[in-house]
């Protein structure tokens, strides 16, 4: 079995059409000379070819050449069904050719039903355990590269190492998509036959250099909501980390911790370790709105059993008869706002802190580095309020998007 990823033969990566999964591509195909068969669901095989084009582009911002687009194939399947969805030829020829795989898909919806986020964190990753399972029989597999998150320790309070579990109890999570992301860790660690390495990243957010993101979700609803006034209230005390990383930093730390440490399972945090906290959050987010002209919420922070009394109230006048008037109107639009942010809430309140001392001496012995928080929260807050979250195209793409002082 070859060491460096690839050297057993093409890798195999779900999720290439998502946030991480297109930046690990297109950190695969920065290495040179990497094969990648990405699998990716679609119609028919000219959708997933047209899907994959459009997708490598994106994930290298710019048109690829000819021998990039031939390192890439595109293959049509879905994790979530048996073998993949393949016929018995393809499915042979698949394991037949697979050196190593990268499983970035899942739902990371955070208010999934159990039985549906079952299906797609869980059910999918034992249909790849599976291919890999095959592929090992064909002598020439290297490691099932998972992709979980730190959250998947759940509830856990003081130092956490990557490797803890807790049992698999509701109470123990914050929601359906932490406790399917331990059931599938869970479910790769109790075999023995195939090489695993599992990778947790904390929040995963814009660039390190530019803030960049497509992905406007968990962090960025709150900030959204703040930015534009309508969030005068954020649960959590100012001090509490918000443990967040680039989506490069992720995505470059995955793919050269891949070849150091393949034998047996091997869990790794990609995390920040030195997070901003969410006081840092709601006045950078202030500042940086008022830069850009906006009027931004004046964010009050409130405790557990102050948030629970806001949050009754609410509901209730939100469900007040038609006559009620404005206490009603106000009630349905603070309604709405909680339903936007309230999946997030609880990660203002996280009580752990990820050991993540091992990793980040590799990665920064391979010039792999998270800038430090405050830093980091600035670039993303500005990329995000600067393009009005998404909505106003940036010219140069490459370039960092202007900050205070800039």
């Amino acid at each position: 079995m070859g060491d460096r990823l690839g050297s057993n033969g093409p890798v195999v990566v779900t999720g290439a059409t998502g946030f991480l999964g297109k930046t690990v591509l297109a950190e695969l195909i920065a290495g040179g000379d990497i094969e990648v068969i990405a699998l990716v669901r679609a119609t028919s095989r000219s959708d997933a070819e047209r899907r994959g084009a459009e997708t490598l582009a994106a994930a290298l911002d710019r048109l690829p050449t000819a021998t990039e687009r031939r390192r890439v194939h595109w293959v049509r399947a879905d994790i979530i069904e048996t073998r993949l969805g393949l016929g018995d030829a393809a499915w042979r020829d698949l394991a037949g050719r697979t050196g190593d795989i990268i499983h970035c898909a899942a739902s990371v919806k955070f208010d999934l039903p159990l039985p549906e986020a079952q299906r797609i964190n869980v059910d999918g990753t034992a249909n790849l355990l599976e291919l890999a399972t095959e592929a090992m029989w064909h002598g020439g597999f290297g490691c099932f590269h998972h992709v979980s998150t730190a959250y998947a320790a759940g509830m856990a309070s003081g130092p956490v190492d990557a490797d803890h579990l807790p049992g698999d109890r509701a109470g123990n999570f914050r929601n359906n998509y932490e406790r399917t992301k331990a059931r599938a860790e869970r479910l790769l660690r109790s075999q023995q036959d195939v090489p695993i390495a599992i990778y947790r990243p904390s929040i995963v957010g814009g660039r390190t250099d530019t803030g960049r993101t497509d992905n406007w979700n968990v962090l960025y609803a709150p900030m959204r909501m703040m930015a534009n006034g309508q969030l005068p209230m954020v649960p959590g005390s100012c001090g509490a980390p918000l443990d967040t990383v680039g989506v490069d930093y992720v995505a470059r730390g995955l793919v050269h911790l891949a070849g150091t440490d393949r034998r047996g399972t091997v869990g790794h945090h990609l995390t920040a370790g030195r997070a901003f906290t969410v006081g840092q959050l709601v006045a950078t987010t202030g500042r940086i709105s008022r830069l850009f002209d906006r009027t931004p919420s004046e964010v009050r922070l409130l405790g557990p059993g102050r948030w629970r009394l806001v949050t009754a109230a609410i509901r209730l006048a939100a469900r007040a008869p038609r006559w009620a008037g404005d206490i009603q109107r106000w009630g349905r639009l603070a309604d709405r706002g909680l339903r936007t942010v309230t999946p997030y809430t609880p990660y203002t309140e996280v009580g752990c802190r990820f050991h993540n001392r091992r990793e980040r001496a590799v990665l920064e012995d391979a010039g792999i580095m998270m800038p430090a928080a405050a830093t980091y929260l600035e670039t993303i807050v500005s990329f995000a309020v600067g393009t009005d979250f998404g909505r106003t195209p940036i010219v140069d793409r490459s370039a960092p998007f202007p900050t205070v002082g800039s």
